[in-house]
């Protein structure tokens, strides 16, 4: 066996981890959303019992709840989590397909890994720009990528140049 030979089953053996470490977290990233959904919809029961409590409790005295600023605050963040959610789990669909064609060492893998990093470019640019639209500091805070995200984005950036260089060798059929 030669070293272009031995580096091309490297090189492929690579993509096809890399593929499957994707897939195993594109369902836990699956399952992460489902359970932020869940929790959303518990809290909101209680806190709408709470209210609800809180209102009997205090016989609706003004002052007893939140400031219409608080609220709007909260609404704002609502809507925010449920915006980002939905885009993870879109990308999250996009990330399992570009793991399947990875572990196949399929050549769509070339499209999906670029499909893949400019949705996270993206990603990237609409957290910024919601994170300078938010109403205080804390909601800017939170609506920015964290450093794990961030990472997580060079490390896709990484495995997409390693599936591009496969697909220039001819690793992927």
């Amino acid at each position: 066996m030669d070293a272009e030979a031995f580096s091309d089953g490297l090189l492929g053996l690579i993509i096809r981890l890399a593929g499957l470490f994707w897939l195993l977290g594109a369902f836990a990233l699956v399952r992460q959303i489902g359970m932020e959904m869940m929790l959303d919809r518990v809290t909101s029961q209680i806190g709408s019992m709470a209210k609800t409590i809180a209102g009997d409790a205090a016989g609706d005295a003004p002052g007893s709840g939140k400031s219409a600023e608080e609220a709007a605050i909260e609404r704002w963040k609502d809507r925010d989590n449920a915006a980002r959610r939905g885009w993870i789990a879109g990308q999250a669909v996009v990330l399992i397909a570009t793991s399947l064609a990875m572990i196949l060492l399929h050549t769509i893998a070339v499209w999906l890994v670029a499909l893949l990093v400019m949705g996270q470019g993206f990603y990237f640019f609409w957290r910024e720009w919601t994170a300078r639209r938010a109403p205080n500091a804390d909601a800017a805070t939170h609506a920015r990528p964290t450093r794990a995200t961030v990472n997580a984005g060079w490390a896709s950036l990484v495995v997409a140049m390693l599936v591009w260089s496969a697909a220039f060798r001819g690793v992927l059929h």
